[in-house]
């Protein structure tokens, strides 16, 4: 029910109906006599009286003990990779490959270091060109999010690889002997890949994204839409706030962007 409200919004339209129908199947369980195993206020008495039995030491020994949480699977690096830097609580997932930066990822990445460590590009030096390209990302919440590289090997038909990223920028980047000048901002991009790369001894988790041009807001109806998408650019993972979607569509022969963000928009 409350994943309707979030998608749907608060119009009883959408839930009215399903809740009622829930509760009228509930009902008739609540007290049965011809169904005692499925009877409600059994259920609730059985389980909290099995719950008891862990302060008993003899059962607790005996009946709990094959409940005890298992040892935690090790995982080989090009299947899943996390980090202590980020404390374990992101992933990288496969598919894997090695790969070597372009002369444009260079300086996309040198770009992305700077900001990180507050420092000018032309302080940025030694990048090494190798590193590990990653499919998919688990989140600290949890959620799965994809990347373009991974769906053009694989035939799904979730776009679950349009993000929105808190990001710190520097508004004097182009101006490289000017002060830093940072701020932070949302923004929404497409994840073209996932990746991890070696700097100064560290290894650390990036997105390459394509961020959109220009974002739009309709204050009437509560949405955000674009028109076009802008540059690429690389983010650290822990930047990446939450999946969104892009609603195409065509308004008097042009493309626009519309942004489905349930987060957001109720």
């Amino acid at each position: 029910m409350q994943n309707s409200i979030e998608d749907f919004g608060p119009c009883r339209g959408f839930w009215q109906f399903p809740m009622e129908r829930f509760c009228g199947m509930l009902i008739p369980l609540v007290s049965s006599r011809k169904l005692p195993y499925v009877n409600l206020f059994n259920n609730v008495l059985m389980q909290e009286r099995f719950k008891y039995l862990q302060f008993l030491p003899i059962y607790n020994e005996k009946v709990f003990s094959n409940f005890k949480e298992k040892e935690k699977k090790t995982w080989p690096v090009h299947r899943v990779y996390s980090n202590e830097l980020y404390v374990h609580k992101y992933e990288f997932y496969s598919p894997f490959v090695n790969c070597v930066l372009t002369k444009n990822e260079v300086i996309k990445l040198k770009q992305c270091y700077a900001a990180i460590f507050q420092k000018n590009t032309s302080e940025i030096t030694n990048i090494k060109e190798n590193y590990a390209k990653y499919g998919k990302l688990r989140t600290k919440d949890g959620n799965i999010i994809s990347s373009k590289w991974w769906k053009k090997e694989n035939d799904s038909s979730r776009n679950d690889f349009c993000v929105a990223i808190n990001l710190t920028v520097d508004l004097q980047e182009r101006n490289y002997r000017a002060p830093l000048n940072l701020k932070e901002e949302e923004i929404f991009g497409q994840i073209e890949y996932f990746m991890v790369h070696e700097f100064q001894n560290q290894e650390r988790m990036f997105a390459y994204i394509r961020k959109i041009k220009k974002l739009e807001k309709n204050s009437s109806v509560n949405l955000k839409f674009f028109d076009s998408f802008g540059p690429l650019q690389y983010v650290e993972v822990i930047g990446i706030d939450r999946n969104v979607r892009f609603f195409e569509v065509l308004l008097e022969k042009k493309k626009y962007y519309y942004i489905i963000d349930k987060y957001e928009n109720w």
